[in-house]
């Protein structure tokens, strides 16, 4: 449930003149808001009835991630907000929205904005570069808390024209956007062209498309890892409620949330193991299936690899989905392949993110090719880099070509050995795709 005290008023100066915004309390120290709320200086933000000096901490600098923190100089402690992912996979109804926010027809005070968030629909903003993948859009929260006259019909009553063309939900940028006690985004612009009810936000999981430090630094304050964990509304539940398709089946809906492994479901798994490395996949399929219906999640991903192999997508998602949400390594990086596979590159990116820090070098190795497929070669460098020190020969082999292509033929050619070429690297040598489908043992 969302707190009163977590909404705060921002006051600042940009162009010698004071402006308003709204933020939200992540912990004590820090608030959140838009970023082009955080172009000004003299920041002052309105703490639980207490005025407190803020600077801005941390800035995207894009209009497409409008993100950024305010650190407060305020020693309160209150415990830190959690976050939340949002599915446009599918197209649903994220009801029981909320915002808390300060827009300038309440002059300075607080309104509760109440609405929805339609995933299938995105609110690339006017002026915004086209050339930003879909995935990277801002989404649309449509409030059905309307404000008290709208922007056309305030101009006729007071006879400016300019008010047309300008929106009484200024002052609400920089609310966050609250489901079942999860932020889940920061408004940011009045969508004019859409009516007085459609505002914009920034889903916080687009740090993701941040650099690798700014991103890193961002999940810092949220007091995260990462972004691959976080809860993902709306659930799978409400999907198949609503008839959505291609989200549930049959299989890890059955298994017990509470369900942990024991002595008989690693038995089982091991018995299954031995059944693979025999060829029958039939026995093995059925052993891990009862360890899977048990919480063993190597189980879940091994019959997922089986699944996928059939082509039983849909199904191979479900049960690799329930791995990585339990925690396992293996399954987290097969289902990024797998929603690469269908065009989800951002939550495929998430989850091979979310493996790789947890120490799997296949991981590190895919997230490395997609960044380098994406042009983001630096970081490209940096996971061929760390999966190379960890053994893998693909990313021996990828990182030699690329410290070649930057100029350091020395290292280049140790690398390329040391991926096992017999022969010294020539010009235009190909670089590696993918693996996939990673085993649990």
């Amino acid at each position: 449930m969302l707190t009163v005290d977590r909404a705060v008023l921002i006051c600042y100066i940009e162009g010698r003149k004071w402006h308003s915004a709204s933020g939200f309390r992540i912990d004590g120290g820090y608030v959140l808001t838009a970023d082009h709320c955080a172009e000004g200086t003299d920041y002052r933000v309105l703490v639980d009835g207490r005025n407190v000096s803020a600077r801005v901490h941390l800035r995207t600098g894009r209009r497409d991630i409008d993100l950024a923190v305010l650190k407060v100089d305020d020693d309160e402690r209150i415990e830190r907000a959690p976050f939340a992912r949002i599915r446009t996979s599918h197209a649903a109804k994220l009801d029981e929205c909320c915002v808390l926010a300060f827009p300038t027809w309440k002059e300075n005070g607080r309104a509760q904005l109440d609405g929805y968030v339609p995933t299938g629909e995105s609110a690339v903003l006017p002026g915004l570069n086209t050339t930003v993948p879909a995935d990277a859009s801002q989404l649309a929260f449509k409030c059905m808390t309307p404000p008290p006259a709208s922007a056309s019909r305030l101009a006729e009553l007071t006879r400016d024209e300019e008010k047309k063309f300008s929106s009484q939900w200024r002052g609400a940028s920089g609310g966050a956007i609250v489901h079942d006690g999860h932020v889940i985004g920061v408004l940011s612009n009045h969508v004019l062209p859409e009516g007085d009810s459609s505002l914009a936000f920034t889903p916080i999981t687009a740090i993701d498309g941040l650099s690798c430090e700014l991103r890193n630094r961002f999940l810092a304050v949220l007091g995260s890892a990462g972004t691959a964990n976080w809860p993902t509304f709306p659930k799978d539940s409400v999907l198949r409620g609503a008839g959505v398709t291609g989200v549930e089946t049959d299989s890890a809906a059955l298994v017990d949330p509470h369900a942990r492994p024991d002595a008989e479901s690693e038995s089982l798994f091991q018995g299954g193991l031995l059944f693979a490395e025999q060829d029958d996949l039939p026995q093995a399929e059925s052993l891990w299936r009862r360890a899977a219906a048990q919480g063993h999640t190597g189980a879940m991903n091994n019959l997922a690899n089986l699944l996928h192999i059939r082509r039983k997508l849909r199904d191979a998602h479900d049960w690799y989905r329930e791995a990585a949400e339990r925690g396992n390594v293996e399954a987290m990086g097969n289902l990024a392949g797998l929603l690469q596979t269908a065009r989800q590159v951002r939550d495929a990116e998430n989850w091979w993110r979310a493996a790789a820090e947890a120490g799997s070098d296949e991981s590190m190795y895919n997230l490395a090719v997609l960044l380098d497929r994406t042009q983001r070669f630096d970081e490209a460098i940096t996971w061929y880099r760390r999966a190379a020190d960890a053994g893998h020969r693909d990313a021996m082999h990828n990182l030699a070509i690329r410290l070649r292509y930057r100029g350091i033929p020395d290292e280049a050619a140790r690398w390329w050995q040391l991926a096992g070429h017999k022969q010294a690297q020539r010009p235009r040598e190909r670089l590696r795709g993918p693996v996939s489908r990673t085993p649990s043992r």
